[in-house]
C-alpha cells in the first residue's frame, strides 16, 4: 500500500513537473514576444532631441541657446504682419538689438556717467516695441476708417449683379492702402485654391479688428444660411457710421476733462521749471539730496498714475 501511494506521489510530481516547465516556457516565450513589441513600439517613439525640436518649432536658437520662444516669435509675427511690415520675428529681434546697441553708443558718446549710457540696451528694446504697437494701432485705425466705403461699394456691386468675390475686386481697385493691400491678399488666397470662407477668415486673422469681425462674421453667416447679402452689409455699414458719430459725440463732451487732465498734469511740471529758474539752489536739493530725490521720484510716479486715471475715465468705449 505504501509503495502505491509513493508511486502515485512521484507520478503527481512528475505530471507537476513538466506542466510546470512547459507552462513557464510558453510564458517565457509569451513574455519575450510582449518585450520585443515593447522594444519596437519605444522605437518608434520620437527621441527627446525630436521632441525638444517639435517644442521649439518656431524658435529663433543660437549657438544652442534659444533667444525667442515659439509662442513669443508667433505673436510678433501676428504683429508685424498687423503692422504692414515685411520683418520675420528673427529680423525683428536683430532690429531691436542693433536700435539698443546704437542708442548705448549714443548714450556713452554724451553721458556724463558712463553707467547711465547702459540705460540705452532696455530703452532701445522697448522703444523699437513701442513703435512697432503704434504703427500697428494706426494702420488698423486707417482701415477702419475706410471700412464702411468699402460695405458701400460691395452693396452697389452685389446689387449691380456682381459675385462677392468680383465685387470685393472691384471695391479693391477703387480703395487706398493699406485696405487695398489686405483685400489683393485675400483674392489671392482664393487665387489660389482657398476657399471664400477660408480667405476671409485669414483676413480677419490678419486684421485683427473687432469692425472687420463684425463684417467676415456677417457675410459668412449669410454664405451658410442665405439672405440679402447687400441689405446685410448696408444695415452693417449704417451701425459702423452711427457708432462713429457717437463716437464723435462723446469725444466733444469730453473734451473739457480732458484738457483738464493735460493742464493738472502740467501744472507741477511747470512750477517746477519756474522754481529752477526763480532759485536754483532751492530746486537743486531735490536732485543732490537722497530724500529729495525719492520725493521727486514719488511726484513723478503720481503724476503718471493721474494722468493714467484721467484718460481711463475720459476714455469711453462704444
Amino acid at each position: 500500500m505504501l509503495m502505491i501511494l509513493a508511486a502515485l506521489c512521484a507520478g503527481a510530481f512528475a505530471t507537476t513537473g513538466v506542466l510546470w516547465f512547459s507552462g513557464a516556457g510558453g510564458a517565457s516565450a509569451l513574455a519575450s514576444a510582449r518585450l520585443n513589441k515593447l522594444r519596437e513600439a519605444e522605437a518608434s517613439l520620437p527621441t527627446a532631441d525630436t521632441k525638444t525640436s517639435l517644442r521649439r518649432r518656431g524658435s529663433v536658437n543660437f549657438a544652442g541657446i534659444t533667444l525667442l520662444s515659439g509662442t513669443l516669435a508667433a505673436n510678433w509675427t501676428k504683429d508685424l504682419e498687423r503692422a504692414g511690415l515685411t520683418l520675420n520675428a528673427k529680423e525683428y529681434l536683430v532690429l531691436r538689438i542693433v536700435i539698443s546697441v546704437v542708442l548705448t553708443t549714443l548714450l556713452l558718446a554724451v553721458a556724463p556717467i558712463p553707467l547711465l549710457a547702459f540705460a540705452g540696451l532696455p530703452l532701445g528694446f522697448f522703444a523699437t516695441g513701442f513703435w512697432l504697437k503704434r504703427r500697428k494701432i494706426s494702420r488698423l485705425h486707417k482701415m477702419e476708417a475706410q471700412l464702411v466705403e468699402l460695405l458701400q461699394m460691395l452693396s452697389s456691386g452685389l446689387r449691380a449683379g456682381f459675385g462677392l468675390l468680383q465685387a470685393l475686386e472691384a471695391a479693391g481697385e477703387q480703395t487706398q492702402a493699406p485696405l487695398q493691400t489686405e483685400i489683393r491678399r485675400t483674392l489671392r488666397d482664393t487665387a489660389m485654391g482657398a476657399s471664400v470662407e477660408q480667405a476671409l477668415t485669414s483676413l480677419n486673422d490678419r486684421v485683427g479688428s473687432p469692425d472687420f469681425d463684425i463684417v467676415i462674421t456677417a457675410i459668412l453667416i449669410q454664405r451658410s444660411v442665405g439672405g440679402n447679402l447687400a441689405e446685410i452689409l448696408d444695415n452693417v455699414a449704417n451701425t459702423m457710421r452711427e457708432r462713429e458719430r457717437i463716437r464723435g459725440e462723446i469725444r466733444t463732451l469730453t473734451s473739457q476733462q480732458r484738457l483738464t487732465g493735460y493742464v493738472i498734469g502740467g501744472i507741477p511740471i511747470g512750477l517746477l521749471l519756474v522754481f529752477m529758474m526763480i532759485s536754483p539752489e532751492f530746486t537743486s536739493l531735490l536732485f543732490t539730496d537722497p530724500l529729495g530725490r525719492m520725493l521727486l521720484g514719488a511726484a513723478a510716479v503720481s503724476e503718471v498714475l493721474g494722468f493714467a486715471v484721467i484718460q481711463k475715465i475720459v476714455n469711453i468705449e462704444i
